[in-house]
């Protein structure tokens, strides 16, 4: 997949650190047909872009778009990744990405793609993901969100039980 970087600027935005420190004890059962399926490694860097850019287009998430490919096959396959397709309906719906550490675990990416959005999937897929990071036995988990992610993910992530411990302003990618 090639990428046109000649529109790409950098744009101040706030994001906001959350962590989960206890594993929520309520899981919400599928309504729907769905699961959710490791990838097998090595993961192909094209393959990959399919899944980050299908569900980030809107939320201006580049950085993968523009990373040198050797890099990112790397990023992606390092033993610490985990990265998952979400299968609704026998159709890709959307993925996440994990991060491995020693005390936590980072749910990196995730999100489902556009089609599938406003469907009542997401509060079931952010529970699978939840649990799927849990699955790991982590100290905590976290993730992070910025202003130019869905202006309501951050509350949805401290319905969640996602906690706020700290906001920082940093230069992100955007398209002009």
């Amino acid at each position: 997949m090639s990428f046109d970087t000649s529109h790409i600027a950098l744009q101040p935005v706030q994001v906001t650190f959350l962590e989960m420190h206890e594993q929520p004890a309520n899981t919400i059962p599928a309504a729907f047909t769905m699961h959710f399926e490791l990838l097998p490694k090595p993961i192909e860097v094209n393959e990959y872009r399919n899944y980050y850019y299908g569900v980030g287009k809107q939320w201006y998430w580049l950085d993968r778009m523009v990373m040198d490919d050797q890099l990112l096959h790397e990023k992606i396959n390092a033993p610490n990744v985990d990265i998952y397709v979400l299968y609704i309906e026998d159709q890709v719906g959307g993925f996440a990405e994990f991060v491995k550490e020693k005390d936590y675990v980072e749910i990196l990416y995730f999100g489902l793609l556009p089609d599938f959005i406003g469907k009542g999937y997401g509060n079931y897929f952010l529970q699978t993901v939840i649990q799927t990071a849990w699955s790991y036995q982590p100290k905590h988990i976290q993730l992070n969100t910025c202003t130019l992610d869905h202006p309501n993910a951050i509350n949805v992530y401290k319905k969640a039980g996602f906690q706020e411990v700290r906001t920082a302003t940093e230069e992100r990618r955007v398209l002009i």
